[in-house]
């Protein structure tokens, strides 16, 4: 993927060499949307406890090379739990766009595998359906659920490190959020969520 990256982008070089061996994860959809519902305005470590506290309560238990762990919740499962008691599990206001979300899904009223015959736009907007997901985390879905490496979330940091390190003093302060996401996804190509997660973590570590 490297290949695709901008060759005159001396800011993503720095990134790449700040950051080298970098991977993507890959999740199951599911448990990517529902990670990226708790996510919205938390802490790294918050978002952790919140995942932890999820599969304890409601995940299947199981037991791997003899260790006992528990899988991520179902859809069914958070949406038999309901929302006061995913607002206990320390999601707050995020417990409606939950248990909204994972009602739509245990129903069948939303089929997570639509995502796989729709093109990123479509999918993307498909994403959006569901309470809580704006356009960052449905890229986040795209990128780490689905795959789609021309996904280009921009939350905080990236629009930072966007601003400051590609665009003069005028042009930062006048380019709108939506012309920023289009610029990112045409100068860094097909593989533009691969190259935004060497900037965020270049930028998370150095801004």
């Amino acid at each position: 993927w490297h290949a695709t990256f901008p060759a005159s982008d001396a800011v993503l070089a720095e990134a790449i060499a700040w950051c080298p061996g970098l991977r993507l994860i890959r999740q199951p959809v599911w448990e990517c949307l529902a990670t990226f519902i708790t996510s919205s305005l938390k802490q790294v470590a918050h978002i952790r406890q919140i995942s932890l506290t999820l599969r304890q309560r409601y995940g299947e238990r199981l037991e791997i090379a003899g260790h006992r762990v528990h899988a991520y919740p179902t859809p069914a499962a958070l949406a038999e739990a309901g929302e006061t008691a995913l607002r206990a599990c320390g999601l707050g206001y995020r417990a409606v766009g939950m248990a909204r979300t994972a009602e739509a899904i245990a129903s069948g009223r939303a089929d997570l595998g639509e995502l796989e015959s729709l093109d990123d736009d479509a999918a993307r907007d498909w994403l959006l359906q569901f309470h809580g997901v704006g356009e960052k985390i449905a890229n986040c879905v795209l990128l780490f659920g689905c795959g789609r490496y021309g996904a280009f979330p921009i939350d905080v940091w990236m629009d930072r490190i966007l601003r400051e390190r590609y665009f003069g003093p005028r042009k930062r302060q006048k380019i709108t959020p939506r012309e920023l996401q289009t610029w990112a996804e045409r100068h860094f190509g097909p593989a533009a969520g691969y190259a935004q997660q060497y900037l965020f973590h270049f930028a998370r570590k150095t801004f």
